[in-house]
């Protein structure tokens, strides 16, 4: 029960009060496309997850290795690009030979194993210590936290197109990042931190 606990409350943790996307702006560009084409989101958000789970957990047991866990932040955060790049490459060659995916898949595959909310988590692990099972939470929460982002984004941006009293300057792009904006700091009211260093 002990494991189940630490999985889920590491999973809202990372999806709820330390969202990524707007605490820490990782991903945001990628949630933002996305939410002008939600119909992509659900393998995107699929993808993302996989690949910040799977990233986060193999981190998390090289840095059980004595040799691993001395080196300092910046040869662990080449070790996690090197994982997330090998992890690519195993998930393309599978995709490809059993799956026979089309090249719009693989380029999705591409987009969601390089983005860089996959490369903060894992880098977040380790700066908080985490367990297998708190990894697993967090590479879920990331994906789930994923999800959010692009549902809040895409209905932002909806209530923005409707509203006629936006001046022209501020119509489509300045108002969307306005309204990101807001919402960062809405996450950041949550999570407790200060917005001031």
């Amino acid at each position: 029960m002990t494991i189940f606990l630490e999985l889920i409350s590491a999973a809202f943790y990372v999806m709820l009060f330390q969202n990524l996307i707007f605490n820490g702006g990782y991903g945001i560009s990628e949630a933002v496309r996305m939410s002008a084409k939600p119909r992509q989101l659900v393998p995107m958000a699929i993808f993302i997850t996989y690949f910040s789970t799977l990233v986060s957990v193999a981190c998390v047991l090289l840095d059980r290795i004595p040799v691993i866990n001395a080196l300092n932040e910046i040869m662990h955060a080449i070790i996690f690009i090197a994982v997330v790049g090998v992890l690519y490459c195993v998930t393309v060659a599978a995709v490809l030979i059993y799956g026979k995916a089309s090249p719009r898949t693989v380029r999705r595959i591409g987009v969601a194993a390089f983005n860089t909310l996959v490369f903060a988590v894992p880098l977040i692990n380790y700066r908080s210590a985490f367990t297998v099972f708190e990894a697993i939470g967090s590479g879920v929460g990331a994906g789930v936290a994923f999800i959010i982002a692009v549902v809040l984004i895409n209905s932002g941006l909806k209530r923005l197109d409707m509203n006629k009293s936006i001046p022209k300057c501020f119509k489509g792009t300045p108002a969307m990042f306005i309204y990101v904006a807001l919402l960062s700091l809405a996450f950041i009211g949550i999570s407790g931190n200060s917005v001031f260093i």
